[in-house]
């Protein structure tokens, strides 16, 4: 049988690959669907060696915090994926907030850090803040805390 110049048999993988290279199609259009075949394929295995985290505070509301009382919270990060990872940075949103945390601090799958997000409080009525944690394998995930600064 013969497709725009392709013929097609019933053959293995190997006698393909060579049918089609020698065909009128033209190997470099061949190549470039098998490279696209293979990244595509290779993504889906890479992706479950990912790293994955679960985080317990990943959204805080403070409530009423007093303006100018520097007020902190804790957000812990699990590790849920099959690797060890390694807490590579924390970078908060604004100068009001600063996170406590041990750099580049590894941990296995299961284990937990501790990050200590503290806010100074300079805030008169209803704020939103962020921090985001940096994680190996290029993770990142962002944090939130809410509150009103009152007198």
């Amino acid at each position: 049988m013969e497709i725009n110049g392709l013929i097609t048999v019933k053959i293995n993988f190997k006698q393909s690959i060579s049918v089609l290279l020698r065909s009128k199609i033209m190997p470099m259009k061949f190549l470039f669907v098998l490279i696209v075949f293979l990244g595509t394929s290779l993504g889906a295995v890479a992706q479950d060696n990912a790293a994955k985290v679960s985080i317990k505070n990943e959204t805080y509301n403070m409530g009423k915090v007093t303006f100018g009382k520097p007020v902190e919270y804790w957000v812990e990060v699990t590790n849920t994926s099959k690797e060890t990872l390694k807490l590579e940075g924390v970078r908060a949103g604004c100068g009001c907030t600063t996170p406590d945390f041990t750099p580049n601090q590894t941990f296995k799958p299961g284990e937990t850090v501790k990050i200590k997000i503290q806010f100074n409080g300079s805030v008169l009525g209803k704020f939103t803040r962020f921090t985001d944690i940096i994680i190996s394998g290029g993770l990142v995930k962002q944090t939130s805390f809410t509150g009103e600064g009152v007198q």
